[in-house]
């Protein structure tokens, strides 16, 4: 048994198929076809119950699943801790979104890294809801997310960084809006590009829905969670969207999006979290510059420093 008939099988059961997990491990069907094959018969056992047209989990396939998804993230675990290990005190290790890495960190990371040339950075990025685990179990010295975090050992300082905004093609139709919110009423004609319900941009919107317009049926055009795959389709008439203003700024400036305030108070929180204890001399600098150089209000979670 090896890592890589593990991880085809995991692949498969994920996606649904052979194909689809050999387009996402970037394996020809047929290898991981021998792959899982191989597997089973190491195993003694058959795992998946094969049609031509359906794959299901066998019983013994169910709970070799669990374990074969345990002993993967053990050793992407292992290589990662090991990586870390070999690292110095003066790399910077940050888990975020992809999302806010690129809309709220880069230009502060410029910034740094002109004062700070010799420190490097090492990026993990998962969703949102993930970033806690990873936070703790990594122990990881900082993050960038947008739900607050509770732990003792970590400081929580909160930033509102921007609003929520409707973002539509801009047409004439839609030209005749500016200088207004979007009305409420348009969100039950207008076709709307969402995320998927695992998004916080995504819980934000539909907590604003129940607030604000709880008898309007939405007209999904499409779910999608890369933003700039939804502004392009904004921008190309498929439907309109909401976004954070600070996504969309050189869009709107090049003319290719209209941006409208939305009614009634939708903010986009940002939350910088950092260890409070035993941060090396170059790890102490990350975290002042970054609370000299962002917005922060005066809400404060998570205990005072250290």
């Amino acid at each position: 048994m090896d890592f890589k008939q593990l991880e085809s099988f995991v692949a498969a059961v994920d996606e649904g198929s052979f194909s689809n997990a050999a387009e996402r491990l970037q394996l020809s069907q047929s290898m991981v076809t021998i792959h899982i094959r191989n597997l089973e018969t190491e195993l003694g056992t058959r795992l998946l119950n094969r049609t031509t047209r359906s794959m299901e989990l066998s019983q013994d396939g169910k709970t070799f699943y669990s374990y074969a998804k345990q002993m993967l993230k053990l050793n992407r675990d292992s290589i990662f801790a090991l990586s870390r290990a070999n690292q110095d005190q003066k790399s910077i290790n940050i888990v975020s979104t992809p999302y806010i890495i690129r809309y709220y960190l880069t230009d502060r990371i410029v910034k740094f890294h002109r004062v700070h040339p010799d420190i490097s950075f090492n990026f993990i990025t998962c969703n949102n809801s993930e970033i806690y685990s990873r936070l703790q179990a990594d122990s990881l010295e900082f993050a960038f997310c947008t739900m607050k975090l509770m732990n003792s050992d970590y400081a929580v300082k909160h930033c509102e960084m921007a609003n929520l905004v409707v973002i539509t093609p801009n047409t004439e139709r839609f030209r005749a809006l500016e200088g207004r919110s979007f009305p409420m009423a348009l969100f039950g004609r207008e076709p709307l590009i969402t995320r998927s319900s695992t998004s916080t941009l995504q819980q934000e919107f539909l907590r604003w829905s129940k607030l604000n317009i709880p008898d309007i049926k939405l007209k999904v055009a499409a779910a999608v969670d890369d933003t700039e795959t939804i502004k392009e389709l904004v921008t190309s008439d498929v439907g309109i969207s909401v976004i954070s203003e600070v996504a969309v700024r050189e869009y709107v400036a090049e003319g290719k999006l209209l941006a409208f305030p939305m009614e009634g108070t939708m903010p986009y929180h940002l939350y910088f979290v950092h260890k409070k204890k035993y941060l090396s001399p170059e790890r102490i600098a990350f975290r002042d510059f970054i609370l000299e150089n962002m917005p922060l209000t005066n809400r404060e979670d998570g205990g005072e420093e250290a």
